[in-house]
């Protein structure tokens, strides 16, 4: 089933997967009859699952810190994490990205400095 909320990059739908096995069974396919890596990953904006290759995934959470609206910050769990979504959104977005360390320790941020 295509996605109706999440795109990817060049603005074609994602494929939604119900469960993470059934993603993992989307993944094993496209490995299988494409050799295609990916990966499944549970959607923050949807709730659904989708497949991504390996080397977009950069897991985050929200550690409680917030931003200067009072959104909750994304915390990405290694600086190598932070640096490489930087890396993404600068290429993607054309936005400069700084990564700082978590006030309470739980990780790093992206700031736009």
């Amino acid at each position: 089933m295509k996605s109706s909320t999440c795109f990817k990059k060049n603005g074609e739908p994602k494929v939604v997967y119900s469960s993470e096995d059934e993603a993992k069974v989307g993944a094993d396919y496209a490995k299988s009859n494409y050799s295609t890596h990916l990966i499944p990953y549970h959607c923050k904006e949807c709730g659904d699952w989708h497949l991504s290759p390996p080397e977009r995934r950069t897991p985050s959470f929200e550690c409680g810190c917030t931003d200067r609206s009072g959104g909750l910050k994304q915390c990405y769990h290694t600086r190598e994490d932070a640096e490489k979504r930087a890396n993404i959104l600068r290429e993607e977005k054309k936005v400069i990205l700084q990564v700082y360390s978590c006030d309470y320790g739980k990780g790093y941020h992206l700031t736009k400095g």
